[in-house]
């Protein structure tokens, strides 16, 4: 099987790969994950690399953007990151992709380190609700990653001292949502 992670620089990282694969062993299902992620993008520039990651096949699609869309420099709208979100999901298909909320962020790591200017919580909630809505719009399923960071017991945790990027427990999070998921829809499909 393959899973396609579509993204951002928080899910360049590695563990994105080896934490979700090794779940997933766990689980007794052999998956490759395949990260499609460029550090920085947004959605608008990732329009120049979805023909690679629908030439990739995957059984399913993974899209995680939105932490560079909603950033106030980049001037991306909330309905133009829906347009593209759309876009996303069409081209790779409704019934095997799967959209994860933009996360949740870390707004007094950034005022200290000044890397990550222009992201605010505030400012993330439309970004998730388009998300929410894509989702239920074109069919595609949806993990609320940013209430599941907020439902953590500290979510600064989750989250290095730029405020944005993912610690060791973050992508325990993300890896372990994408893995239940996956299981669920084997599952689903054994039981047909």
């Amino acid at each position: 099987m393959k899973i396609a992670v579509f993204g951002d620089s928080i899910s360049t990282h590695i563990e994105m790969e080896v934490m979700t694969q090794a779940l997933l062993t766990e689980a007794g299902i052999s998956a490759q994950v395949e990260r499609f992620a460029v550090a920085g993008e947004d959605t608008n520039a990732a329009m120049k690399r979805l023909a690679g990651v629908v030439a990739s096949r995957a059984d399913y699609y993974y899209i995680f953007f939105g932490a560079n869309d909603a950033a106030v420099h980049r001037q991306i709208s909330p309905s133009q990151f829906a347009d593209n979100l759309t876009t996303f999901v069409t081209a790779l298909g409704a019934r095997k992709t799967m959209i994860l909320t933009p996360s949740y962020i870390n707004e007094t790591a950034i005022a200290k380190t000044q890397k990550m200017l222009g992201r605010t919580n505030a400012g993330f909630v439309p970004y998730v609700e388009v998300a929410k809505q894509v989702a239920s719009q074109t069919g595609a399923g949806l993990i609320e990653l940013n209430q599941a960071m907020l439902a953590s017991p500290n979510p600064n945790d989750l989250i290095v001292s730029d405020g944005v990027h993912f610690t060791t427990k973050g992508y325990q999070l993300i890896t372990s949502l994408i893995a239940a998921d996956v299981r669920t829809r084997e599952f689903k499909k054994e039981h047909v």
